[in-house]
Parts: structure tokens; C-alpha cells; sequence
């Protein structure tokens, strides 16, 4: 049974008012209901990508005991609670648009409004959640499951966070061969995924007009998978609209980068780490900083790439400089880090290449700030290798006086 909520009967203002606050992030849209026409005809007072320093706002008519009130409130982002983000809208509006109202929000004047589309939805709506049938309940079916993006006319770009996103392992040679992420009608070609990876996200450019699908195929009965996927779409003016080339982008002084299904744990037989991978990681450099460190986190396995990971393991090699390999040693999977500067004694290296299993931490003065990561077409020579999670921190410019703070 489809339990998603029916479609009602609407007036044609409250569908312009739709189509008007349908709003990509960074983007306001300013709505004036004007009283003196017959109707209460809607006016599009300002265009909402040529102002985005100002507060967008609706208005709505609410009905008194003496008379009518006007109240107005943005169409903007709202804590529907447990983890969800939604979109501020009259109740009438939400029902329409077949959301679920998950608070209020607009001191109670308006709904905060939540956005689930599943196996062979499409939406144009921002902060929508693709999820699998039956979620939370893993979902054990073995067809292929698509969800289309359909591009707001204001959009660049959609970010996806894959808060969980739970399927099948690659083969043994790192090959997603039972279960498959593919995202398709971008302005690039977007890696192929599977296996673990909740909390990773992905940005992709749109490609003209065109919408872009994600499709999940899920090729076997037996295997258990979940997910559920946010879509944000984001205006071409948006300050944290990701720089062309960067599938992933991180706007913030430190944190911690992890490759593709890094998971929890080893893998025994085989492999953890992806095949065909080759993509971006982008961070945003902040006034003031000059420089990114990268190192390896705490975690054992933090940098293992290439090579039989189960041979430093025995030999106390894992996680240290002497299982650490650079330059023309690393041909088939590495990290690319520019113009690399050695933490322990501000040597330079003759190399920006680093694989192996273990990291060397290092200072890069390159801007943009940018980490490539490289994997070949399989890992037929490599074993229990688990990916990287590098952490970075940026750097105060020497001298640089932020916040009253030298």
C-alpha cells in the first residue's frame, strides 16, 4: 500500500507559491500576497537568485476570530529531529507536495516539512531524501532502484550525503559486482560505489538541463541493504558551491578524509578498497591560512593502499614510515598530495605520489588545497588493503592576525 500522503485539490496561488519556493540553497525567493486583487493573487516582488543577502519570506493568510492576520516566514531550512533536515511550508503545501510534517516550524506558523522518494521517484524539491523501500528495514530485494534529480532552473549542482548507505562488498579484486551506486547525468563521470560508506558524500555539477539519476543496483535476494541519501541542489552564486573537479569538498579548518567503503574493519579475503577510482578531494582554504597538513588518524589501518596488508601487519611494518612508499614506486593505487613538505624535518619531497601502508605526515603550501586519489581497474596484487583516512588541519600564513588572535 502506498502510504504516502494523497494528493489534494489546490488553488492555483498556492501552486505558484510552490513553484516559487521550491528554493535551491543560497536562493530567496521574495512572495507578497496582494490583497486588492480578487484571489489573492501572488507577486514575485524580487527575482530570489539576485538576493541573497536579504531574508526571503512568505506570506500567508491565517484567519482570526475578528477578521484576517498575515503572517510570513521563509521558505527555508527547518530540524524535522532524529537527523533530518526539511523546508519550511504552509501544512497545505507540504500535503501537496506528498511531504510528511515533521514539526513546526515559523514560530508554529508553518510546517517543517520532510521529503522521502524511493525506487522510481523524481523530484525538483531541495533537502530530498532518497531511501529504499520499507527504510529503516534493510531491503533485501534484487532489483535495480533509480531516484531522478530534476534540476531547478536557479541550480549548478547537487551535493549527496550518503548518511547511510549500507551494500554489498566488492569481489575480490575490489570490483562492485553484486551490489553498484552509479550517479549518471552529470556534468562528469562519478565513481562507481558499494559496500560501506555512511557519512561520505559527493558532489556533482549538472550538466545544462540535464537530470541526474542515481541508480542502485542490487543484483542478488540474499544480501541485506539500506539507504537513505540527501539531495541538496545549490545555487551557481553559493558560497559553498563546490570548486569544478572536486567530488568531494570540505569547507571547514580540519578534519578527516577516508576513502570509499573505508569501514569499520579489515577484510580477510581480499579487499576493502575500490577499483577505478580517480576523483578530487577538495578543502576550502580560509583567509589567514597558507598551508594544509595531512596525516594518517590513530587508526592501524589508516593508510593502506597497495601490497599485501596482512605482511606488514605481521612484521609491525603497519601504520609506520618503514611500510611507507612514494613516487615511481607507486603506480597502480596512491594519493596525490602537491608539492609535499616531510612534518618530521621540513625536508622537501621530490614527489607528490604516496601508497604503501603507512603515511608520512606532510605540509602542502599548493592552493587550491587538494587530495587526487588514484585506484586501478582491480587489486589482483593486493591484499587486506583497507584504503586511507587521513586527517588535515590548516595552517595559520606566518604572522596572520585572525580573530584578534596572532
Amino acid at each position: 500500500m502506498d502510504n504516502r500522503i494523497t494528493r489534494r485539490p489546490i488553488s492555483k496561488m498556492i501552486t505558484l507559491r510552490i513553484q516559487l519556493a521550491a528554493s535551491v540553497f543560497c536562493a530567496i525567493v521574495f512572495l507578497f500576497i496582494d490583497s486588492t486583487q480578487s484571489g489573492s493573487q501572488l507577486v514575485l516582488l524580487e527575482n530570489r537568485t539576485s538576493v541573497l543577502n536579504r531574508t526571503g519570506r512568505q506570506f500567508v493568510w491565517l484567519p482570526f476570530f475578528w477578521g484576517v492576520g498575515l503572517v510570513r516566514f521563509e521558505n527555508g531550512e527547518c530540524d524535522a529531529g532524529n537527523g533530518f533536515t526539511g523546508t519550511c511550508y504552509t501544512r497545505r503545501e507540504c500535503n501537496y507536495l506528498d511531504g510528511v510534517r515533521a514539526s513546526l516550524c515559523a514560530n508554529k506558523a508553518g510546517a517543517c516539512c520532510v521529503f522521502q522518494r524511493t525506487c522510481g521517484d523524481s523530484s525538483d524539491l531541495n533537502n530530498t531524501y532518497f531511501v529504499s523501500p520499507g527504510f529503516p528495514t534493510t531491503y533485501t530485494g534484487g532489483t535495480a532502484c533509480s531516484f531522478t534529480i530534476v534540476k531547478q532552473d536557479d541550480a549548478c549542482q547537487v551535493r549527496l550525503d550518503f548518511l547511510t548507505l549500507n551494500l554489498a562488498q566488492p569481489n575480490i579484486n575490489g570490483t562492485c559486482t553484486t551490489d553498484a551506486l552509479t550517479v549518471t547525468g552529470g556534468a562528469s563521470v562519478a565513481p562507481v560505489l558499494c559496500g560501506e560508506n555512511s557519512g561520505q558524500h559527493m558532489y556533482m555539477d549538472f550538466n545544462g538541463n540535464q537530470s541526474i539519476t542515481i541508480t542502485i543496483y542490487v543484483r542478488s535476494s540474499s544480501a541485506s541493504r539500506s539507504w537513505n541519501i540527501k539531495v541538496a541542489q545549490i545555487n551557481c552564486n553559493c558560497p559553498w558551491r563546490a570548486p569544478s573537479g572536486c567530488l568531494q569538498f570540505y569547507n571547514q579548518l580540519s578534519g578527516t578524509v577516508r576513502s570509499f567503503n573505508y569501514g569499520s574493519s579489515s577484510v580477510l579475503n581480499g579487499t576493502r578498497q575500490l577499483a577505478g577510482m580517480n576523483y578530487g578531494v577538495c578543502v576550502n582554504m580560509f583567509p589567514g591560512y597558507c598551508s594544509i597538513e595531512w596525516s594518517a588518524t590513530s587508526d592501524l589501518y589508516g593508510f593502506s593502499l597497495t601490497g599485501n596488508t596482512f605482511t606488514a601487519v605481521g612484521d609491525g611494518t603497519l601504520g609506520t614510515t618503514a611500510a611507507s612508499l612514494t613516487g615511481v614506486n607507486c603506480t597502480t593505487d596512491f594519493v596525490v598530495i602537491p608539492a609535499p613538505i616531510l612534518t618530521s624535518n621540513s625536508s622537501y619531497l621530490n614527489t607528490d605520489r604516496f601508497c604503501g601502508n603507512g603515511f608520512p605526515s606532510v605540509i602542502s603550501y599548493s592552493k587550491p588545497f587538494v587530495l587526487t586519489v588514484v585506484t586501478n581497474g582491480n587489486e589482483v596484487n593486493d591484499t587486506g588493503n583497507r584504503g586511507f583516512s587521513l586527517s588535515f588541519t590548516q595552517e595559520l600564513c606566518s604572522g596572520a592576525l585572525i580573530l584578534g588572535k596572532r
